[in-house]
């Protein structure tokens, strides 16, 4: 089964100093692999990246509001990403949420760890994390 990690779900784990990989062991009771799209690493880097260095007509709207939490956390999460030897996959699509889900509709078995509501909807079946700062899988 592969699990597929978003941005968002990323930078909230690194923000929190949540351990994704031991809580989603905990929660999914099957062999799985955790990968990361290539567009959610371009995405990382560029929020990790400082305000400064992004001139303004090349800023995208929502990073336009991106804290220097953000950035500390989107650094954190790339390094955790290459410590851990998360596996980056290749997707098709135009967008980052597009390419996520082409790659969890390959197969029925496969769950995305998101924050995102759209892509919950979407997706039905996927990894969010609760108030209580646990990890939920919704069916």
């Amino acid at each position: 089964m592969k699990v597929i990690l978003d941005t968002n779900f990323l930078i909230y784990c690194a923000k929190e100093k949540l351990d994704y990989f031991e809580e989603i062991n905990n929660l999914l009771n099957e062999n799985f692999e955790l990968f990361v799209p290539e567009q959610v690493i371009e995405e990382l880097k560029t929020v990790s990246k400082k305000r400064e260095k992004i001139p303004v007509e090349k800023r995208k709207p929502k990073y336009r509001k991106t804290t220097g939490k953000d950035r500390a956390a989107a650094e954190l999460a790339l390094k955790l990403l290459e410590v851990n030897k998360i596996k980056k996959i290749k997707a098709s699509g135009k967008t980052v949420d597009e390419a996520i889900i082409n790659l969890a509709r390959e197969s029925k078995k496969n769950i995305v760890c998101t924050l995102d509501r759209e892509m919950r909807k979407i997706l039905g079946r996927v990894i969010l994390i609760s108030r209580g700062k646990k990890l939920i899988l919704t069916k």
